[in-house]
């Protein structure tokens, strides 16, 4: 008997990272590269594709990552594992992001990977006596779901076409979601052709802890009317990822978002996640060096109160995105499967910290949804006995049949604003064909 097997085929995965010139994104793409390299096979390769908003930062950011991985590898065969491809988007600007998505689908064979970082903040200041008055009597609550920012009420993207009219386009919106699922919608072809052992390509929502759903109006999808857009933003984001492989949602989340030309069957269609970082120092909220100081004892102060999502450093935030951009499709199966076998589904993943910056990776309890879509008392301990927020209760199951319709009908939603914005942008490059032939 012929006990010889067939020599290994050396795998090329490539995976795409918004904002990556700083904080998060930048974490990101040297823990990426650091944990492929400890983690897959000496054949392997991996090149990230890093986003950023010009040619300056894309180089200056190019050199940093590449300094870093000389000094975190032992040999310069490793570093010749790893690639780092620079391309700039805004994703504010949906025509900037319909460019850079044509690019994508003609230089690259496929997309393992699209870890949805880029953002903006949208605040305009911080109401510094509440601020002060919080931290002072209320320290681990209000440097975990602060309630001080400022935020200006409705403001718009500049506009996307030279089109005399079109709908208003909210800007934190656009730059948090809706820039990214346009982006992602348009790249499903290179996902679909993602290659096991990773399995499926993979959608991986970046979205934040202070998310939730009482910022959130469906009926203000955009978040023009409110003072909290990122939180809106980012509750949207959670919502989406949550309900993206639902029955209910199928019919936009799959059927049309994900739908593609490329004849690949549904059942193979690219799968959604999302992460957030816990809480990291970062410059999201421009603060003079003092106050910047502070603001990291601060955060130190709560995490030695026993706050599990006060990890500090961006490095130690990227962990929870990371983990699910590399690990292979059966290690996320196991480790959702504590919540698919008591009825659940999607957990949303957070990087966290204990008391001495050990990371780990942890459910994050969301309002409508709990720990993993699990109604009733969580299933895992380690969520059992983490400390919640502030009037946080078990999911009931009418909570979560509400969660479910929430989903489908934001889904929905931003399907028909996605078709219509595509219509918008196909008449906008018409148009400007037509005045150049005409010339």
């Amino acid at each position: 008997m012929d006990n010889c097997k067939a020599p290994r085929e050396p795998q090329e995965l490539y995976i795409l990272v918004t904002g990556a010139n700083s904080g998060l994104g930048f974490s990101i793409c040297c823990r990426l590269a650091d944990e492929f390299l400890s983690s897959h096979h000496y054949d392997d390769s991996l090149t990230i594709i890093f986003t950023t908003r010009s040619e300056h930062k894309a180089q200056e950011t190019r050199r940093r990552l590449e300094a870093h991985l000389r000094s975190s590898t032992a040999s310069s065969s490793d570093t010749a594992r790893v690639k780092f491809v620079s391309e700039s988007v805004d994703l504010g600007d949906l025509l900037s992001v319909r460019e850079l998505s044509r690019k994508l689908l003609q230089t690259i064979p496929k997309l393992d990977a699209v870890i949805l970082n880029a953002g903006v903040g949208g605040w305009s200041g911080i109401n510094w006596p509440e601020a002060i008055w919080g931290v002072l009597t209320d320290l681990v609550h209000q440097v975990t779901w602060p309630s001080y920012k400022i935020a200006p009420v409705g403001v718009l993207t500049a506009k996307q076409t030279p089109e005399k009219e079109e709908p208003a386009l909210g800007s934190v919106f656009c730059a948090n979601v809706f820039g990214h699922y346009m982006l992602a919608h348009n790249v499903a072809p290179l996902l679909k052709k993602a290659e096991t052992p990773n399995g499926p390509g993979r959608v991986i929502w970046v979205s934040s802890i202070e998310a939730t759903i009482k910022c959130f109006d469906i009926n203000d999808i955009q978040g023009l009317q409110t003072k909290t857009p990122y939180e809106s933003s980012k509750a949207l984001t959670d919502i989406l990822a949550l309900t993206s492989d639902l029955p209910s949602t199928a019919p936009w989340a799959v059927d049309s978002f994900m739908h593609s030309n490329s004849g690949t069957k549904a059942d193979e269609a690219p799968t959604m996640y999302v992460s957030h970082p816990g809480i990291c120092a970062t410059s999201i909220i421009p603060l003079p060096l003092p106050l910047v100081w502070a603001m990291v004892a601060t955060f130190w102060l709560a995490r030695m109160l026993g706050s599990p999502w006060h990890p500090l450093s961006t490095y130690l935030g990227a962990w929870s995105s990371v983990f699910l951009a590399l690990s292979s499709q059966g290690a996320l199966d196991a480790t959702e499967s504590p919540y698919r076998h008591a009825g659940g589904g999607r957990v949303k993943w957070g990087s966290s910290a204990n008391r001495f910056g050990v990371g780990s990776l942890s459910s994050t309890e969301i309002e409508g949804w709990g720990h993993g879509g699990v109604v009733g008392t969580p299933v895992v301990e380690a969520d059992r006995n983490r400390p919640r927020r502030r009037g946080a209760k078990d999911l009931t199951r009418e909570e979560k049949e509400k969660f479910e319709e929430l989903g489908r009908g934001c889904w929905k939603q931003m399907e028909e604003l996605r078709i219509k914005w595509d219509a918008i942008l196909d008449q906008a490059e018409q148009n400007k064909a037509a005045a150049a032939n005409a010339q």
